[in-house]
Parts: structure tokens; sequence; C-alpha cells
């Protein structure tokens, strides 16, 4: 199980690494089987890659342990997205390119790996988000409503360009406000996985 918490600084995370503050334990086991009040023990750390434009990362992740019934929680630091080594704005941002392209899918992917030569965009991977995408519009813009319900899009029939639009809502969404981005960066990861 993994719980999400808020990192003010990415910079001092990542230069910290294990020796940074995490946040205290939950008072009592969070699986639903068990939700014994009991202090959960610290049970080391585990890496993972955060990939982000030209940085590719490797970051601790905490790691708990319930004494009880020996199931462990990890602590993901929230710019990083759960199952996914790619950042939210990585992701997004080849999703714009990728449905506003005038260039064929090669070459996209061949300027993708000149711009950031440590990110491995494969044909898949843009297959993968583009259809996971577009294959989850109505629950994406259910989502943003939810969080705003005077969001507006226009009446277009094209799913490429509904698809666009959410996808500059998403983008524009941290000059406003970091729960709201929060939100989104939840809403859009659910249609993913």
């Amino acid at each position: 199980m993994q719980i999400i918490f808020h990192v003010d600084n990415i910079e001092e995370y990542l230069h910290k690494g294990k020796d940074y503050n995490f946040p205290d334990p939950p008072d009592r086991c969070p699986y639903p089987d068990c939700k014994c009040r009991v202090k959960l023990k610290k049970h080391g750390f585990y890496y993972r890659y955060y990939l982000d434009g030209p940085n590719c990362i490797k970051i601790a992740i905490r790691r708990y342990i319930c004494p009880v019934c020996k199931r462990t929680l990890s602590y993901l630091p929230d710019f990083c997205l759960p199952h996914f080594q790619y950042s939210f704005n990585m992701i997004v941002k080849s999703l714009k390119e990728t449905l506003t392209r005038e260039k064929t899918l090669s070459s996209f992917i061949s300027d993708l790996k000149r711009n950031f030569p440590t990110i491995l965009f494969s044909r898949q991977h843009i297959y993968f988000y583009t259809k996971r995408i577009m294959n989850n519009l109505s629950f994406i813009i259910y989502g943003l409503r939810q969080i705003n319900p005077y969001i507006k899009l226009s009446e277009t029939d094209s799913q490429r360009e509904r698809a666009r639009e959410i996808l500059d809502i998403i983008s524009i969404v941290p000059l406003f406000s970091q729960r709201f981005y929060a939100h989104c960066q939840k809403s859009f990861l659910a249609s993913l996985t």
C-alpha cells in the first residue's frame, strides 16, 4: 500500500534522499482487514526511478511495516505517480505533443529522444497513453467537473480536440492551486490505470 504525501521542495527531497524528514506514519494500520491501533515500524527504503524531462533520478521511498499483520506501507512523494516512472508533467507534455503533432510518429519519437536523451519513450508508450486518454475522456471530464463545475469545453465531436482541451486545462492548473492540481493528477492517473 502507498500513502502519497506532499513535498514542498522537490530539490530538497532529491538532495537529502534517506535523510529527508518523512512524515510520521499513521497511528493505526491502514489495511482494512487489520486496522490495529499500533505504531508502525520503520522498514527501510526501496528505490525507484523518477523520469522528468532530462532528469532520470533514482529516489528513496520510505517503508513502514505493521507489527501485527506484517504488511508494508510506503510513503510516495506527491511529485511521483504510483506505478509510473515518468512524471505527470512528462506524460501530459508527450500526450499534448502527440495529439497536436504534424509529423510522423517516428520523427516525433526521434525529437523526444533528441530533447530528452535519458527518457526512453517508445511507440508503445505513446500508443498506451493516447489510447487510455481517448478511452477515458468522459471519466476525466467528470473528475475535472467534480473539482470545478465551471470548466468549459468546446462543443466538438472530435475526441482528439476534446483530449487536447483537457490536456491544456491540466497543464495550466498548477498556476492556480496545488490542491486543484493534485485532484487533476489523481483523476488523470485513475484514467490511465
